[in-house]
């Protein structure tokens, strides 16, 4: 009676000791699949009664299930064949992103393995101390609120080393989990973790027929190991002990019969294609409504953020196939870009008619918005000029951020204040021109000799023993080498160069290279400036978004004049009408210097067209141009012509400034 009513309390009495049983029969250990085939008494597909099988003996204490993959009695240790080893720890991890440098662990689980059984578990969240991206709440389902009360790393590391101690390190690409340990145990001037280790990810590779795909549910789901939870650290590094045994099976079947052996084919890599998954990549939090009516045109995309705020411009030859490519970007690189992921709210493009007009409407956007997310030309007021003071009797080289009408000389302005600062300490090392603010206008004002001077850094005007010629001549010897001369400046940076290599000193080696490159960009990008400038105007015949259309852009100094749309049923009279009157419009002004304002569009034209000099679409005007005959010209240019994509031989093949 007692019986009986034990087995309806426990319907799975029976099964597990039938199990029982039939381990005590077979020396203690059976293969899962012979277990399932007598307890259910199923020859059928093992991966349909394997989840039950183990939610039936899972609970039973006399039972184990072993990394060898054997179902065996408690106590009864695997007999070691030489190919899988019996002692040590499977590891897995979950993190904020795909970086260790700059991203943090949340999750931390080991499971210790001696003699082939489960001996010891550690796994605790841990506190990033940082927000948790939502692609990867979404993944994991770890939020902040069920890290609130976790330990930070520092807490749990003592405990996590000595858990490990010298063991084996076992996981399923097991670098990635090490990388963000040791990456964390050095922030607290700790020693990496030096244990040995084994990669199932590349074993996977290697011995699964067809794997088309490198995760760990991959390689499970070929061999038929089933799962129900995914992305927690200890129920993955469980799942990775499974995958050991499987592993070991085929390593068998493969003629493997030693751990080197099977150590040697773990740090083989096979190429697997690359499949996109639906999580860590942008698809994880982009609408996909956001392409919708998005065309294959060339253009400007504006996203948009809370509030209807802009928050980053972009430009595209196609903008549907730049927008979508947001949706295979992966998450997890940078906090950037995760950001701009997760606060897009909507997209919105405007189509031009070819990619310079999608790059002219891109920076006067940037401009307009100055969106958070874009970095280059939204803060172009701070672009800084060069000065050299040449009204002052010694005059000096200074950074300034405005242009005044004050009889200095003026170069630039620069988009990279990098550059500009370096060229200026540039100038002050090489030529004995003074830095400091003296007025000299009085005798009090001249003060006494700084260091420079001993140095032979300076001329010294403060001592009033310097031949005025003599610094005139080297400040002129400084404008000389900002408008491009002077090659013996850059000669002389070289030579030095050279000796560090020679003294073998590459750190300074490597700085100075990095010097030069940035002020050789900066000269460049001067020398660009006034070519612009100087160019004389120029028509450009673009395609147009409009069907039948072209766009003739009449260009003046470098700066865009007017843009004007030839219809499809416009006439030529029409439009050579309306681009006379902006012409002459164009001869009755005085054009500015270039200032911070219309530095990035001269920039951008000036690229543009010594690039593509010599383009038939880019028309060089007379000093009386024939408006009707030019637009009948560019009218007749097909769409083939019209193209940007294949240009010929650039007119200078010297280096652009970046």
């Amino acid at each position: 009676m007692a019986a009986g009513s034990e087995a309806r309390d426990d319907p799975y009495a029976g099964l597990r000791q039938r199990a029982y049983l039939f381990l005590r029969e077979r020396d203690g250990a059976v293969p899962e699949e012979e277990l399932i085939e007598h307890v259910f008494g199923s020859s059928g597909n093992p991966a349909l009664w394997r989840p039950l099988l183990r939610q039936v003996l899972g609970a039973d204490d006399r039972l184990d299930l072993r990394a060898d993959g054997y179902w065996a009695l408690r106590g009864t240790a695997p007999v070691s064949n030489g190919l899988l080893p019996t002692d040590f720890v499977v590891i897995d991890i979950e993190t904020t992103g795909l970086r260790p440098l700059r991203q943090r662990i949340i999750e931390v689980a080991a499971i210790r393995y001696r003699g082939g059984r489960r001996q010891g578990v550690f796994s605790t969240l841990v506190n990033p101390e940082r927000p948790v991206p939502a692609y990867i709440r979404k993944l994991t389902g770890i939020d902040e609120t069920a890290l609130a009360g976790a330990p930070v790393f520092r807490r749990v590391a003592d405990e996590l080393t000595a858990f490990l101690g010298d063991d084996l390190l076992i996981g399923y690409n097991v670098e990635f989990d090490i990388a963000f340990l040791n990456a964390e145990l050095k922030r607290l001037g700790r020693p990496p973790l030096i244990n040995p280790r084994l990669d199932l990810l590349p074993l996977s590779t290697q011995l699964i027929p067809g794997m088309r795909r490198s995760g760990l549910d991959a390689a499970c789901l070929a061999l038929g190991l089933e799962f129900r939870e995914r992305h927690r650290a200890e129920a993955d590094a469980a799942l990775t002990a499974l995958l050991l045994a499987r592993l070991g099976e085929l390593a068998r079947e493969r003629g493997l019969t030693t751990f080197d052996g099977l150590q040697r084919a773990a740090a083989t890599r096979v190429p697997v294609p690359k499949r996109r998954g639906p999580v860590g990549r942008g698809r994880a939090v982009l609408d996909r409504s956001h392409l919708e009516g998005i065309p294959h045109a060339p253009g400007v995309y504006l996203m948009y953020g809370a509030r209807e705020r802009v928050i980053y411009v972009g430009k595209a030859k196609d903008l549907r196939n730049r927008v979508s490519s947001y949706y295979s970007q992966p998450l997890g690189y940078t906090r950037k870009m995760d950001g701009l992921l997760e606060s897009i709210e909507r997209i919105e493009v405007v189509e031009t008619g070819s990619e310079l007009e999608a790059l002219l409407l891109e920076a006067q956007f940037i401009r307009r918005y100055r969106p958070q997310y874009n970095t280059q030309m939204r803060n172009n007021e701070a672009y800084p000029y060069i000065k050299i003071d040449i009204g002052n009797p010694w005059p000096r080289v200074t950074l300034t951020r405005q242009r005044a009408d004050d009889g200095a000389v003026y170069f630039g302005p620069f988009r990279v204040a990098r550059s500009a600062r370096e060229t200026v300490d540039l100038i002050n090392e090489v030529f004995p021109l003074r830095t400091c603010a003296r007025s000299f206008r009085t005798a009090r004002s001249y003060g006494s000799p700084c260091l420079r001077l001993s140095l032979g850094q300076c001329l010294g005007p403060c001592t009033g023993m310097v031949d005025r010629d003599a610094y005139r001549q080297a400040v002129q010897d400084v404008i000389g080498f900002l408008r491009g001369g002077r090659d013996e400046v850059m000669a002389r940076l070289h030579q030095e160069l050279v000796a560090c290599a020679e003294r073998l000193d590459f750190e300074r080696a490597s700085r100075l290279r990095d010097r030069i490159r940035r002020v050789q960009q900066l000269v460049l990008s001067q020398q660009l400036l006034a070519e612009t400038e100087q160019r004389g105007t120029v028509l450009i015949v673009t395609p147009s978004p409009e069907s039948g259309a072209r766009e003739f852009l009449l260009v003046v100094r470098g700066r865009l004049w007017a843009q004007i749309r030839a219809a499809a049923g416009a006439t030529d009279d029409d439009v050579a009408a309306r681009l006379a009157r902006s012409w002459e419009r164009a001869q009755q002004t005085t054009m500015p210097a270039v200032d911070q304002d219309s530095l990035d569009q001269v920039h951008l034209l000036g690229r543009w067209l010594r690039k593509y000099a010599g383009h038939r679409a880019i028309i060089p005007l007379d000093a009386v141009p024939n408006w009707v005959a030019l637009v009948a010209q560019g009218r007749a240019l097909t769409d083939d012509e019209l193209s940007f994509d294949s240009r010929p031989a650039p007119v200078s093949e010297e280096p652009l400034p970046a």
